[in-house]
């Protein structure tokens, strides 16, 4: 009896969630961030790196939202 792991995902809403949340995820970090480390412009009242990071940070939430709206 061959039991499919459960660390690999199992349908295509999986396989496209994984990249979902690599692609974001390098959004935060070192090269990204370094371009995104800037106090101007000013977004929605905030320095542009603290918006930029609350749109990707949100957008991972969405995500998660996803997933669980889902049932993955």
């Amino acid at each position: 009896m061959d039991i499919p792991s459960h660390f690999r995902p199992r349908s295509n809403r999986g396989w496209f969630m994984i990249g979902y949340f690599f692609v974001l995820f390098s959004l935060t970090q070192w090269p990204f961030l370094a371009w995104a480390n800037r106090i101007e412009p000013i977004v929605f009242g905030l320095p542009f790196l603290y918006a930029y990071l609350c749109i990707v940070y949100t957008l991972m939430l969405l995500g998660l939202w996803l997933l669980w709206r889902w049932r993955l």
